[in-house]
């Protein structure tokens, strides 16, 4: 049974998207904040909730002279104001809670904090300007808002998330670090086991055959032929030799044309990996997926010409 989607995303309706759709239910499904190091998880949890909670607050002090006398002045919606209004009695300057702070100008504040929980599931602005019915330009305006009221809130959190933002390669999270080791340690694994069950009728009588590839086999149960790889994502893939490095590459966001000019791997044959390797990391290793089509998707805006060290 799949994970049920959080109920932040379930309050507004996905529009269908073609090409797309399958991977958007997979993200969806994915737990919001598993991207993150475990260790910063708990401040962008309560990020999520400041801003959930701050547009109806009340302020504790003036953000003019920082003075605690302060009362309010206009409820809100008086003459069409849309939050409380307060007044300083020390410098009499006018104010509301998001007086002085990066989200002053920003509306629809209900979407704010779904804007941040579809971000840090590696969803696109673009994306996610979709999903929540506002434009591409309010959702760009939104991000660097939002990165700025984060740089106030948890400067740790901040640094991590705007290293991650960028189109350079940046360092797996530990729990990420531990799913990519044990699955390349699969991929070695297929090389060389000589134990494997049948996939078509699943006995375990066979013989070992010979094999300048996976280890092949002949089953004594339905006397069908087959390898290690056979009925699994990898089959009939080729250069086994290649798949831990390429793995590797794939994982922390390089492209197809990038890891084709380090392996020596043509264009088209990269584009069949891809496919391939995620499919095969999704049913063990969702968070390798995951982490993959995130970075493969915030440094699909610029592509440098050569490969990255």
């Amino acid at each position: 049974m799949a994970p049920a989607i959080p109920q932040t995303f379930s309050t507004f309706n996905i529009p269908p998207t073609r090409r797309h759709v399958e991977t958007i239910d997979f993200l969806l499904a994915r737990p919001s904040l598993e991207l993150l190091p475990e260790a910063l998880r708990p401040a962008a949890r309560g990020f999520l909730s400041y801003l959930a909670t701050l547009p109806t607050s009340a302020p504790h002090e003036c953000p003019a002279c920082a003075s605690r006398s302060i009362a309010l002045a206009t409820p809100a919606g008086t003459h069409g104001s849309r939050r409380d209004g307060y007044y300083c009695r020390d410098c009499n300057k006018r104010f509301n809670i998001l007086s002085g702070t990066p989200l002053r100008l920003l509306r629809s504040e209900e979407k704010w904090k779904p804007w941040m929980s579809y971000r840090y599931q590696g969803f696109s602005q673009e994306l996610i300007a979709a999903f929540l019915g506002i434009s591409n330009k309010a959702s760009m305006t939104w991000s660097r808002a939002f990165m700025a009221a984060m740089a106030d809130y948890d400067t740790q959190l901040h640094r991590w998330w705007e290293d991650h933002q960028s189109t350079h390669i940046s360092e797996l999270t530990d729990e990420a670090e531990r799913a990519l080791e044990a699955c390349v340690a699969t991929l070695t694994e297929l090389a060389v086991l000589t134990d494997r069950h049948c996939p078509y009728c699943g006995s375990s009588s066979t013989q070992v055959l010979t094999s300048r590839r996976a280890t092949e086999y002949q089953c004594h149960g339905c006397e069908r032929r087959y390898n290690n790889l056979t009925e699994t994502p990898l089959s009939h893939i080729q250069h086994m030799e290649l798949w831990p490095e390429y793995l590797r590459l794939l994982v922390v966001g390089y492209h197809d044309t990038e890891i084709g000019e380090r392996l020596g791997l043509s264009k088209s044959l990269t584009n069949l990996w891809r496919q391939r390797f995620l499919e095969f990391m999704q049913a063990r290793w969702p968070l390798l997926v995951h982490w993959t089509l995130w970075q493969w998707s915030r440094r699909r805006v610029s592509v440098p010409s050569g490969p990255q060290t």
